[in-house]
């Protein structure tokens, strides 16, 4: 991924909270809340009981679906959640900050890429996270970093861990029909969708799932929310899977 196309990101992201278009006071969709609550339903009691269990969102954005997991956390018993995140955004860090400021340690909140190794290392956490949950923003790399931004999530969890990635499915009826509509609105000028949709390349969730399936120390499944728009993608780690894999070729360009 170039440097080039990093900046144009973290500049758009960043005039996004300038302009008040995300502030402390922003929320996710009610619909979209529902189902994140319904996966992570069937997530947490996978998760082997600690005291302090730690969780990571790549792309942390405003803090709100952190927010929102220590409050799933809390109803299934875990209370005292380690609560981590990062994002390319520096000014959405700040504001991720002040919405968390009673729940969760500054250094624990910070600037990242998602392709880059150091940004999943957390002081104290050399062991891994024990839930990596992310939400729309595998989608917003280039196709050919996709797959190597998934491995590089389930390869930071702890063994007993568990990553949701949540996004659009590229070879769906939705992700076809979005496909279209964003090339017409990018070459014609009719917005058949918002002009920033078109920065957007869903994901290939199955053929990324079947990639993973192939690894005996992990076992993942897809659910599909009822509409067929949105899909989580379950990873989760059977035991110690060892040091986290070598940069591959679609890592090449991170910097």
């Amino acid at each position: 991924m170039s440097h080039r196309l990093l900046e144009r990101q973290r500049k758009s992201f960043d005039s996004l909270v300038d302009s008040g278009v995300y502030d402390v006071g922003f929320d996710h969709a009610p619909g979209a809340k529902r189902f994140v609550a319904e996966v992570l339903g069937g997530v947490l009691p996978r998760l082997r009981r600690k005291p302090r269990p730690a969780v990571l969102d790549c792309g942390c954005g405003t803090g709100a679906w952190l927010a929102f997991l220590q409050a799933q956390l809390v109803t299934h018993g875990l209370t005292d959640a380690r609560l981590c995140g990062f994002d390319l955004s520096p000014r959405m860090v700040e504001v991720a900050r002040e919405k968390l400021r009673d729940r969760a340690a500054p250094a624990d909140l910070r600037p990242g890429n998602l392709l880059e190794r150091k940004s999943y290392s957390f002081e104290g956490l050399s062991g891994g996270f024990d839930l990596v949950f992310t939400y729309d923003v595998v989608q917003q790399l280039p196709r050919a970093a996709q797959a190597a931004t998934c491995r590089r999530m389930v390869a930071a969890l702890a063994p007993g861990g568990v990553a949701v990635i949540f996004d659009n499915e590229a070879d769906s009826r939705f992700g076809r029909r979005m496909a279209l509509r964003k090339l017409v609105t990018r070459y014609s000028g009719l917005p058949l969708v918002p002009r920033y949709y078109c920065n957007a390349a869903y994901p290939p969730l199955a053929r990324i799932q079947k990639q993973i399936a192939e690894s005996a120390m992990m076992v993942s499944e897809i659910v599909i929310r009822p509409d067929g728009v949105k899909r989580a993608l379950v990873v989760q780690c059977l035991r110690d899977a060892g040091p986290a894999p070598a940069r591959d070729a679609a890592e090449q360009g991170a910097p």
